[in-house]
């Protein structure tokens, strides 16, 4: 007797209902595990107080508005601990706003294992880096490219960098002494900051010249598109976004692909994003290109390009690119490490370097003094201070530290526990319930917001005086509360530059770079706030840039020495 074949209808009838309830189950499983691990992490923070929510949006996205962020940041440092809970949308898992140095102790470096980027910052990184980008990996691949790295931002290293740094930087001075020629003279510095910056980074850091810093000569259009872009990415909206929709795309595919959908979003913010993102990826091979020829041709083309071959780009293309080697570095990833370069230093220096002479120029006796203490230093050598010599004056010193305690370029990074842990703190909180906690049990999942801000004005270590701009607290011991206090921090016990294995890479580096800068400008020009009292106002965002009535700029009047 023949065995009946199904017909193909009766088969596809059959797969169907078989194939329903067992899809079904499963999207039903993992939405029920999704709830269960929601609520679990949601159960175990409720305790801690925080700021109410007025919306279904709740207040994480005040954290990042640039005309309410800082409002947001005061009342938090006002009426809450050392930790606080922060509201997200509905349906979504509230986070940790932590400023207490013990258990930011174990965060960053005690129990560094157990917390990484979250997932929407290494997507957002990889479509900005690319996917072999420092700021991209994350465990032994991130710690194989820094043991790479590490050799480039040694001390050894960089006192091959004040010779670039001094020839960029009076440059920069030439344009400004014609601009105040006819005396004191009201300048836009905002817009040439971030051009000083990129060329110090450009000749610095990958041996390229973006910009003459010639008066009549136009920005570099990476420049602009880098400044524009970082404001961009700094939007609550942005933010929002990249939190709430970039996992579930990335899912989807791969950061090329996902940069590709940027072209399909009808947004004028997204477009800057999309803009920056491109110009930094055509500029970091073009780069790396041209220097590879260069290399190529032999030391005499080398030596004949911008920093002589002295840069961090040239030192790693020489060493780790082009050898056989077993720790050899491929093209993707050399590539992404100059877009990293670029990426994580010219908006960061430009803030840094304009910060300074915002509150130099509002602090004449400061500046006076300063300027005092460089002038002498260089009756004492040929004019051109060196690499030891720079860092052992100490008032210059004390102005570098005061102004990247009280003003980090970046305010926060967030942080995600890998698994369930128990963070000490070193100043218990008081939960809603009335008890008294001394240490706070974070389930897997949990966000953390890391505030380097809070961090660095935290009145219970620093003292009361720690929302103010006050050098003179590094010229003489700090507050036992300070050392007692624990505060991790890779650079003078401050959250600045983070710790750990994620500390900031380039902190020497910046160091030298924005002391050199200083040193220069005050012995040739003096700055004061402009005449119009006009009201500079650095909103909060990823990092920060003066803005006056909405725009970007920091005018300030200028003169001769």
């Amino acid at each position: 007797m023949e065995l009946e074949l199904l017909r193909p209808s009766r088969l596809v009838w059959f797969s169907l209902m078989t194939f329903l309830p067992v899809s079904t189950s499963i999207v039903a499983l993992l939405f029920a595990s999704y709830l269960y691990r929601c609520r679990r992490v949601q159960r175990s923070i409720s305790n801690i107080p925080g700021p109410k929510s007025k919306s279904w949006a709740g207040n994480f996205a005040l954290l990042h508005d640039a005309d309410k962020g800082w409002e947001f940041f005061e009342h938090i440092r006002a009426n809450y601990g050392s930790v606080c809970r922060i509201t997200t949308p509905i349906g979504c898992n509230d986070m940790l706003y932590v400023t207490d140095p013990m258990a930011l102790l174990h965060v960053v470096r005690k129990d560094e294992h157990r917390f990484d980027d979250p997932k929407e910052i290494h997507i957002m990184l990889q479509m900005v880096l690319g996917t072999k980008g420092l700021g991209a990996t994350s465990g032994e691949e991130h710690h194989r490219q820094r043991k790479i790295l590490n050799p480039m931002f040694s001390t050894s290293a960089l006192r091959h960098m004040p010779p670039i740094f001094y020839r960029v930087t009076r440059k920069f001075i030439e344009s400004f002494q014609t601009m105040c020629a006819d005396g004191p003279t009201e300048i836009d510095v905002s817009h040439w900051g971030t051009r000083l910056s990129l060329e110090l980074v450009g000749q610095g850091a990958v041996g390229h010249s973006f910009d003459p810093l010639e008066i009549e000569a136009k920005a570099n259009l990476y420049g602009e598109d880098m400044k524009q872009g970082f404001v961009a990415l700094s939007t609550p909206e942005s933010r929002l976004g990249m939190k709430y929709l970039l996992p579930w795309v990335a899912n989807i595919r791969t950061p090329d692909f996902n940069r590709g959908l940027l072209n399909l979003v009808p947004s004028a913010t997204v477009g800057i994003v999309r803009n920056f993102i491109y110009e930094l990826d055509g500029t970091s091979k073009m780069l790396f290109a041209m220097k590879k020829e260069a290399i190529f041709q032999g030391e005499e083309a080398l030596s004949a390009q911008v920093g002589s071959g002295r840069d961090l780009m040239t030192s790693l293309i020489r060493d780790y690119v082009l050898p056989d080697r077993p720790d050899k570095v491929s093209e993707q990833e050399a590539t992404s490490h100059v877009r990293t370069l670029l990426f994580a230093a010219t908006d960061t220096s430009s803030s840094a370097i304009l910060r300074t002479l915002h509150l130099l120029a509002e602090h004449p006796d400061v500046q006076s003094r300063v300027r005092d203490e460089i002038l002498t230093a260089k009756t004492e050598t040929d004019g051109e201070l060196s690499y030891d010599k720079l860092l052992s004056l100490p008032l210059l010193d004390a102005v570098y530290r005061e102004t990247l305690r009280l003003h980090p370029p970046a305010s926060y990074v967030d942080r995600v526990a890998m698994e369930d842990t128990v963070l000490p703190l070193a100043f218990p909180v008081t939960g809603l319930d009335g008890l008294t906690l001394t240490e706070i049990f974070v389930p897997k999942g949990t966000v953390l917001t890391v505030s380097i801000v809070g961090a660095n004005r935290n009145t219970a270590v620093w003292g009361t005086d720690a929302a103010e701009w006050n050098p003179e607290r590094w010229l003489h011991p700090l507050p036992m509360s300070v050392k007692a206090g624990r505060m991790p921090g890779i650079y003078s016990n401050m959250m600045t530059f983070l710790d750990g294995k994620r500390h900031c890479l380039g902190y020497k580096y910046v160091q030298i770079e924005l002391k050199i800068v200083i040193s220069e400008v005050l012995c040739a020009l003096n700055f004061a706030p402009s005449a119009m009292n006009e009201k500079i106002e650095w909103p909060m965002g990823l990092t920060h840039s003066p803005f006056v009535d909405g725009k970007m700029s920091m005018p300030l009047k200028i003169s001769r020495v």
